[in-house]
């Protein structure tokens, strides 16, 4: 039996050649449709400024995977946990920011030496997991159970530092997933629409690392 893909027949079938050329055309050509775009051209690339959270990362430098105990993490780093969803990765950026700052002052806090529990279910909670190392049920042994969801009706997170027990709690005012996801879901659909997105998360992100703390958040011990 021929195989009706084999070089040969192929050859010998010209109508097969050109379906599979007009096809691998076809391909190529969706993806010169989305670098060409106008909509797309027109939006021009949203500013992702460079935050960093210093921690410290003991057994990184036990293992000898880091020099020192001192780690960064940037924010350019948290948003490859998802990619696209830059507003909801700085507000997570800047939830650990405050909570960090409330327990810990001056002192580094310890990666994976923390517990979070958040009733945000969408890229905050991996943005956190990724920042503090907490993980739900999976990851490393040590930090399993160590991110938690709570009901999205409660609009709180709560950071407790392992060791000591001591927790602070950052009640939302807000929710970038309420702003983006329709704005992200009509721009799927519609790329014309890109522009707006962009525009929104450039003004979104300035605001959630400039903005008072106070207008985001309610910091309770």
């Amino acid at each position: 039996m021929n195989d009706p893909n084999s070089h040969a027949d192929l050859l010998r079938f010209p109508g097969r050649r050109r379906f599979l050329a007009a096809a691998a055309a076809a391909g190529c050509s969706c993806g010169l449709w989305a670098a060409d775009n106008p909509a797309w051209k027109a939006a021009g690339r949203v500013g992702i400024p460079h935050a960093a959270i210093r921690m410290r990362s003991p057994n990184s430098a036990l293992f000898g995977i880091t020099p020192d105990e001192t780690v960064e993490i940037t924010f350019a780093e948290v948003l490859k946990v998802h990619g696209y969803c830059a507003g909801g990765a700085a507000f997570a950026f800047r939830m650990a920011q405050e909570a960090f700052r409330a327990l810990y002052g001056e002192r580094l806090p310890v990666r994976q030496g923390i517990r979070v529990k958040t009733s945000h279910h969408c890229c905050q909670a991996m943005a956190l997991a990724y920042i503090t190392g907490a993980r739900g049920e999976f990851g490393a042994f040590r930090q399993q159970g160590d991110l938690t969801l709570l009901p999205e009706a409660e609009k709180k997170t709560v950071f407790t530092d392992k060791p000591t027990g001591k927790s602070v709690t950052l009640h939302m005012h807000l929710n970038p997933h309420e702003t983006f996801e329709p704005l992200f879901q009509k721009t799927m659909k519609d790329p014309k629409y890109a522009p707006e997105v962009h525009r929104a998360l450039n003004e979104k992100i300035a605001e959630y690392f400039s903005a008072p703390a106070e207008r985001l958040f309610d910091i309770r011990p």
